[in-house]
């Protein structure tokens, strides 16, 4: 009996590589996962080292690949990953120096430079960013400040995904949507912005060629092929950024679809007609980025660093590590006495950018349970996607969305879907599959093999029907009255207090 081809997709997340096959008739074949090593040479820093993450990558790789009936019927592989970190290697390919993680704020200095030395106004005019110390040519200028003997040595700087395909097959590139993490990339152009490269002394020709996602490469060295139990033949191809591969995979490049991507963090992105220069954008937070699978598109963004991690937070810190689901059924059960949670751990970045932003639990009494705590942690989570979301809406002067669209933590935590649907006041739809990001790669690899002629086949051939969550509509008017009336403004009345602590810290 015929089998089918088969394609891989690799996700280097900020806290698991998460790797699934993928055959012609598109139904998942196999899956697997490995924890993201992570160093923290110092407190409050946290690092990529190139060599174990090298490594974890050729693990998960092989774990999916040992659960195949028919190895040889491995015919592409592209990686998707986490952005704004960079992995500076040599002209002989070797790495130089760990990559600084995304959330890393020992850039501070660095971002502050290259604002005054370039503009504010400029910076965002150019890339569509709002210029913050997280974004890639920040962590390049770290290295040039704090190890100038890599930074002279750099060959080119690569974002994760790009560094394992270049493990992969030998040969440098990434595409618009990594690229325009940087703060280096022209969202007009769509190429390199050279005048603000030069003008912070980084080489344009420092940063690799900029490719179509799911361009193809070539193939897996000999070297890879052994490492990863793949076939020699194996095409590589150029992958994207973690969100925009599970919009691709889930159908939500699509203008006018309010796209909402769960994981340790969460980002809010809608499809664009073309690049918004409001600075009042930019004020608020609100980036724009580039994809391109099929055709060159903009999209506009928001997020939030802790989304999934501040669960997780709560799991290990006040819930006594309880499992998720035995808090999700005492948040469910939960009706009296639950606080306002601001969900800034790390800091706030949509609507109100901002480093020294803390997080709160207010309205604690003394009939307050575990599951109400654990309840307004989630209410938290979606008081702050909405927020985001209006920003999107009024700042932006976007039409109301027709289509709230999921991926994530949202599928495993139905609580929390809930009461999104309840503070919108508006059906959310959910993704049933569980690695939409991963699954977003494969298909980008099955572009470059050829597998799929285009992408709208690619798209079509991973649909899944939809889970809908309505609003309830007792709960929803409840839930969107402490939103406009205690929510909103909670960020602007405790911030002369956080920003004090922070000084004092």
């Amino acid at each position: 009996m015929p089998h089918h081809d088969l394609v891989l997709g690799l996700d280097v997340g900020t806290t698991n590589l998460k790797c699934l096959v993928l055959d012609d008739a598109g139904t998942i074949v196999a899956q697997g996962s490995e924890p993201t090593p992570r160093f923290h040479p110092r407190p409050d820093w946290t690092d990529f080292e190139p060599a174990s993450l090298w490594e974890a990558a050729c693990r998960a790789i092989r774990a999916v690949v040992s659960q195949l009936e028919h190895r040889e019927a491995v015919k592409g592989i592209a990686v998707s990953s986490l952005a704004e970190s960079v992995v500076p290697i040599d002209s002989q390919g070797q790495p130089l120096a760990p990559a600084i993680a995304w959330f890393d704020l020992r850039t501070v200095a660095e971002y502050e430079w290259i604002r005054d030395r370039v503009g504010y106004d400029t910076l965002f005019k150019v890339s569509g960013l709002n210029p913050d110390p997280m974004f890639g040519l920040c962590k390049i200028l770290w290295v040039k400040n704090h190890n100038p003997a890599a930074f002279q040595r750099a060959r080119y700087w690569l974002h994760l995904a790009d560094y394992v395909a270049f493990r992969l097959c030998g040969i440098p590139a990434t595409d618009p949507s990594l690229a325009c993490r940087t703060l280096a990339y022209d969202l007009h152009r769509g190429n390199w912005a050279s005048e603000i490269l030069e003008a912070v002394d980084v080489a344009p020709s420092s940063l690799p060629p900029i490719c179509k996602s799911g361009t193809r490469l070539g193939v897996l060295t000999p070297l890879s092929a052994t490492a990863t139990d793949l076939p020699k033949s194996t095409v590589v191809s150029v992958g994207i950024h973690d969100h925009p591969a599970g919009a691709f995979a889930a159908g939500g490049l699509k203008e006018e679809v309010l796209f909402d991507s769960i994981g340790t963090s969460e980002s809010l992105n809608t499809i664009i007609e073309k690049p918004l220069f409001d600075p009042h954008i930019a004020a608020q937070g609100l980036a724009q980025g580039a994809v391109w699978i099929d055709k060159p598109t903009c999209y506009l963004s928001g997020g939030l660093q802790t989304a999934g991690a501040a669960v997780e937070w709560f799991r290990r810190e006040l819930g006594g590590n309880a499992d998720i689901a035995k808090l999700v059924e005492e948040a469910a059960d939960a009706d009296e006495a639950i606080p306002v949670f601001l969900p800034h751990l790390v800091r706030s970045e949509t609507p109100h950018p901002d480093p020294q932003a803390s997080g709160a639990f207010i309205g604690i009494r003394s009939m307050t349970t575990r599951g109400a705590m654990f309840r307004s942690v989630l209410e938290g989570l979606a008081f702050e996607a909405r927020a985001i979301a209006d920003a999107m809406v009024t700042v932006a002067g976007l039409p109301p969305f027709q289509k709230i669209l999921t991926i994530g933590t949202s599928l495993q935590n139905r609580l929390l879907t809930q009461i999104k649907a309840d503070v919108y006041g508006f059906p959310i739809n959910v993704n049933p599959v569980r690695e939409t990001v991963s699954l977003g790669a494969a298909l980008l690899a099955g572009l470059g093999c050829g597998m799929f002629a285009d992408a709208a086949a690619a798209v079509g051939i991973a649909r899944r029907e939809e889970i809908r969550v309505e609003p309830n509509l007792d709960h929803s008017k409840r839930m969107q009255t402490r939103y406009q009336e205690v929510y909103r403004n909670l960020y602007g009345q405790l911030r002369t207090a956080h920003h004090r602590l922070h000084s004092l810290a």
